[in-house]
């Protein structure tokens, strides 16, 4: 793990044939641009989000790529595992096309779990490959599907039945977002967590427990 500032950590996620950063620490969503001009030379992009998250943190992630020179294109889906279908994903590139995105633009999956799984599955089919960003918003999205390079949709016959592994180029994970988390929703992660002994939740329970006590803020689910 590769100490960043007193707040961030880079740890290295290595699968097979795969190595990339995984950023770990606060106030993350504020320094995006930083982070990605760092690791990605691209300009054009898609921000991937739902219709609970997007209200929260996507207009400050859009307006720091601006300013930084970046081209972002938000694109907001229906909240819920409903909205994790082919036709979903093929909506999407059609927007992503219209807006004229090609193969030297990237994704940013900005949600939980299921905007993980069908955001890298954009980035994997879409001119047959481009650079995926994971800004995961649930603590099981942090310690589980945003790594990996898990992606799929849903069909009628169940679930993740189409899909491909398409290892992210970058994770952010700013533990600040947990704040917005319910409890039992913020719960379901800290299986996962404990059971990866190098989680970097395991690290930081004490303060995902702190920080989303000391705030109530509006529902990320």
């Amino acid at each position: 793990m590769e100490p960043v500032s007193s707040s961030t950590a880079v740890l290295e996620i290595r699968g097979a044939g795969s190595r990339y950063p995984a950023l770990v620490g606060s106030g993350l969503v504020e320094q995006v641009s930083k982070r990605l001009r760092k690791y990605l030379a691209r300009k054009s992009c898609a921000i991937i989000s739902d219709s609970n998250v997007a209200p929260l943190f996507a207009d400050r992630i859009k307006q720091s790529l601006v300013s930084a020179g970046f081209e972002p294109t938000l694109i907001t889906i229906p909240a819920g595992e409903k909205s994790k279908t082919l036709q979903q994903a093929g909506a999407i590139c059609d927007r992503m096309i219209a807006a004229g995105l090609d193969r030297q633009s990237f994704v940013v999956g900005l949600g939980g779990g299921m905007i993980g799984d069908i955001s890298g599955f954009v980035a994997a089919i879409y001119h047959r490959g481009i650079p995926h960003i994971q800004i995961p918003t649930t603590l099981l999205a942090m310690v589980d599907s945003s790594i990996g390079g898990k992606t799929g949709v849903d069909t009628r016959s169940g679930k993740n039945l189409i899909g491909v592994f398409h290892q992210p180029s970058l994770v952010i994970d700013d533990l600040d977002v947990l704040k917005t988390l319910p409890r039992g929703q913020f719960n379901q992660g800290l299986p996962r967590s404990s059971s990866m002994p190098s989680s970097p939740m395991k690290k930081c329970s004490g303060y995902c427990s702190r920080g989303r006590q000391a705030q109530r803020l509006p529902y990320n689910g």
